[in-house]
């Protein structure tokens, strides 16, 4: 069957935005808890003139009305307004494209002897990567997609985010001139053409395979790291880690794709200290992987001690971020470097962690970085 799904770019302003959620189920549900309905709404408004300026779908979206949680332990949770102001005081803007700009990152993580992915070609017009083709002309694509040499790939918009409208290619049939795609369905050379040579492009690369430890327990979804770097005057430190958990036929691990989990890290040995899926009313704990059953709790990353000091010399070469946060693939072939964040979502780490990432380092990094709470 040939894809014919909407733009997932549609889904962009949603995704940047605080989360949204069904007020009236919520409301509903922390009622049934036993809170009374002045307690939410007192509450609500204290943490939404508190540092962490918590929206009301955000204070619903996190649960706080779990009477388990401590006020205090609830101001440390930050909305998305917040997070913003935090990341524009404290990284330089002239930083910004570096991470934004797929191909740029690219180009300065390879010059710096970092592991990334093999870039087979990009699409933008005019633009020029090493040891990559460019192949901006209609033509020109259609016949460099129709090679059975260069999958499985995974490509990717060159300045996209949130792995939207992103392709987890298998191969190409002559016989239909249709790229088969990762979970089944089908998608023609033309609109993929089509797709590609919008905006500003896209980068295309070999898909990688994952961890064989990995895989053996859990399938052959690729997994990646999120590591919240904090670059403080003494060096970086990770302040929050967790582990992106793909699921079933998602060709991208993000979270906002059905069924995918994250599960949050102890920092010193990589292992995996909770799992959940969902946000809100939907929240749940996940004990182990739908698709093979195997525990997540208790399970580690692999090489964990490679991946901190890699995300420490990673660190570096950003120096004008300084809140990072770092997506780093967990493969067969070591651990690759997928982007860093410009700042970056705060959300996964506060719900895989139920708790807030304005503790008292995050709150001594704001500081240095001229950042008033």
């Amino acid at each position: 069957m040939t894809r014919t799904t909407p733009s997932e770019l549609d889904m962009l302003p949603t995704l940047r935005g605080s989360p949204s959620v069904d007020l009236n189920r919520h409301v509903m549900l922390a009622l049934r808890a036993g809170r009374s309905a002045s307690a939410i709404a007192w509450e609500a408004v204290r943490l939404m003139r508190g540092p962490g300026k918590l929206s009301g779908s955000e204070y619903f979206y996190y649960r706080l009305w779990d009477g388990d949680i401590g006020l205090e332990q609830k101001r440390a949770f930050v909305g998305r307004k917040a997070q913003n102001l935090m990341h524009i005081a404290c990284n330089d803007s002239h930083w910004y494209q570096t991470a934004a700009d797929k191909i740029l990152f690219q180009t300065i993580s390879k010059g710096a002897g970092l592991p990334v992915p093999e870039t087979l070609a990009i699409t933008q017009h005019q633009r020029w990567l090493a040891q990559a083709e460019t192949v901006s002309e209609p033509k020109q694509l259609a016949s460099w997609l129709r090679r059975k040499a260069i999958f499985p790939l995974f490509a990717k918009p060159a300045g996209g985010k949130y792995s939207l409208n992103v392709l987890s290619i298998e191969g190409f049939d002559p016989s239909t001139d249709c790229l088969s795609l990762l979970g089944g369905g089908t998608i023609s050379v033309e609109q993929v053409v089509r797709q590609m040579l919008g905006g500003n492009g896209y980068i295309l690369q070999k898909r990688m395979a994952p961890h064989p430890d990995l895989a053996k327990q859990f399938g052959p979804r690729l997994w990646s790291v999120r590591a919240l770097v904090l670059v403080r005057p003494e060096g970086p430190m990770i302040h929050r880690a967790l582990v992106k958990i793909a699921t079933g036929t998602n060709p991208a691990d993000n979270y906002w794709r059905a069924g995918n989990m994250v599960g949050a890290l102890d920092t010193e040995s990589g292992r995996i200290i909770r799992a959940v899926r969902g946000a809100g009313a939907d929240l749940a704990m996940c004990q182990s992987h739908p698709d093979t059953s195997a525990g997540l709790v208790g399970a580690l990353v692999p090489n964990w001690r490679e991946l901190q000091d890699l995300v420490f010399r990673a660190a570096r070469v950003f120096p004008g971020i300084r809140t990072q946060s770092w997506d780093v693939a967990l493969t067969d072939q070591g651990h690759t470097l997928l982007e860093v964040n410009y700042g970056g979502d705060l959300n996964l780490a506060q719900l895989a962690e139920s708790r807030g990432v304005l503790d008292e380092a995050y709150r001594e990094h704001l500081a240095s970085c001229g950042y008033q709470l």
